[in-house]
């Protein structure tokens, strides 16, 4: 068995688990003081993590003060490394059924306190905005957020996991956490089966870090580290309530579940001037090279850890002509030829009221997470990170951030119940 012992421990390494292990090391770096921190993942890589299956948009036109602050936070620092993230700030495009026509009326005050920049459109402007739609039924409005646009995932990974490193933060590969030892309410230690040899010795490893992240581990036969902690924070993306029930903190609120991707070509359609489009049907696309990237948001998917990629091939019955295309060319004719090239599934964290948690664990001394964003860890993880290390550091959040104490699970200021959740 083998021991370390760290000051902070991080469980999961994603963009958020690697944002909230830089933003802690350079907080320290800041307050003149010191510590050992770690991050330690399954798959650090992330191939089938969140981070790297996403569709990569920012924004920060949502209907609560936390998520509004936390997301516009992030995006004044992704503006200042635009180049190594590859920002664009193309705007988001969101063509309104009468729900959330009503829903972005009632939330445009809040955009204007904020003074985030944010156009109200009626329907017959959309052909000026985006001349590429030539059927507009069943659109109320058409919303333009300007303070938004797209980057490129890994860039801004790779960034926070950058800048933790050159202040000592470390990072472990295949580390599969199968118990946590408790005394007096604290997390005390934690202990992991490390999966290096047994993946350079068997079968593909991708396909059994898939396994081990759908099933765990079934080969218990394994090398065992030991993980000493003083402060250990959970950033487990979807796989958070697998954590928190090892510390006994049994998580009804965060259930895991499916989206999916595509890639297609359709030379007829030029996107480069805009950042992300949402038609009423709930699809969202913009430009992908020299391609279209689309995704669909099915509510009625089944909670589970599925990496299942269903939309294939263009037939009646295929997925993909059903969620994706059809809904598209009834939106434009131009996008009547289309090629899927290919597409992939990714699980995210959900909660009741579509807003995440940041802040210390129910019932426990030194414990901490910053989970479950729905879908908006991406945009959201330079803000949700430094106002975890203020928590952490300070007992209190910093005042640009000041309403990310409701993302506490005990919601102070009642459900963050986001309606525009994609």
């Amino acid at each position: 068995m083998v021991d370390y012992s760290f000051d902070f421990l991080f469980i999961g390494g994603g963009i958020l688990g690697s944002a909230c292990s830089m933003a802690l090391a350079k907080g320290l770096e800041e307050r003149g003081m010191s510590a050992n921190i770690a991050v330690i993942d399954l798959d650090l890589e992330g191939e089938h993590s969140s981070t790297l299956k996403n569709a990569g948009g920012v924004r920060a036109t949502w209907r609560n003060r936390a998520n509004i602050e936390l997301c516009n936070f992030s995006i004044d620092f992704y503006e200042s490394i635009r180049d190594e993230i590859q920002f664009r700030e193309l705007g988001y495009y969101w063509m309104h059924g009468d729900e959330s026509w009503d829903e972005i009326n009632k939330n445009y005050a809040l955009y204007e306190e904020y003074g985030l920049p944010v156009e109200l459109h009626s329907t017959g402007k959309i052909s000026e905005f985006l001349p590429f739609v030539d059927n507009v039924g069943g659109v109320a409005g058409l919303s333009i957020s300007r303070k938004a646009g797209l980057l490129d995932h890994y860039s801004l990974r790779e960034y926070y996991r950058r800048e933790a490193r050159v202040r000592g933060v470390g990072f472990f590969d295949r580390i599969f956490v199968n118990e946590i030892l408790l005394k007096d309410k604290k997390v005390d230690e934690v202990r992991a089966y490390d999966l290096k040899k047994l993946l350079d010795e068997s079968v593909e490893p991708s396909e059994l870090i898939r396994h081990c992240l759908v099933k765990g581990v079934t080969d218990t036969n394994q090398e065992t580290i030991t993980f000493k902690c003083g402060v250990l924070i959970n950033t487990a993306g979807a796989w958070a309530p697998v954590i928190s029930n090892l510390y006994n903190f049994d998580d009804e609120q965060i259930k895991p579940r499916r989206r999916q991707m595509v890639l297609m070509s359709c030379p007829e359609v030029d996107l480069s001037n805009y950042g992300m489009i949402i038609d009423t049907s709930n699809i969202y696309f913009h430009k992908e090279g020299k391609n279209i990237l689309a995704g669909y948001s099915n509510m009625d998917e089944p909670y589970g850890f599925n990496f299942d990629f269903s939309f294939h091939g263009m037939d009646e019955e295929s997925m993909f002509v059903k969620y994706i295309w059809q809904p598209l060319w009834r939106r434009s004719s131009k996008l009547e030829k289309v090629k899927l090239l290919r597409g992939w599934a990714g699980v995210y964290a959900e909660t009741r009221d579509r807003s995440g948690h940041i802040g210390k664990v129910n019932g426990l001394r030194n414990v901490y997470e910053c989970v479950a964003h729905t879908g908006r860890g991406l945009m959201i993880s330079y803000g949700a990170a430094m106002a975890l290390s203020d928590l952490i550091l300070d007992s209190k959040i910093r005042e640009e951030l000041r309403h990310a104490k409701d993302m506490a699970r005990e919601r102070p200021s009642g459900a963050l119940f986001e309606e525009l959740h994609l």
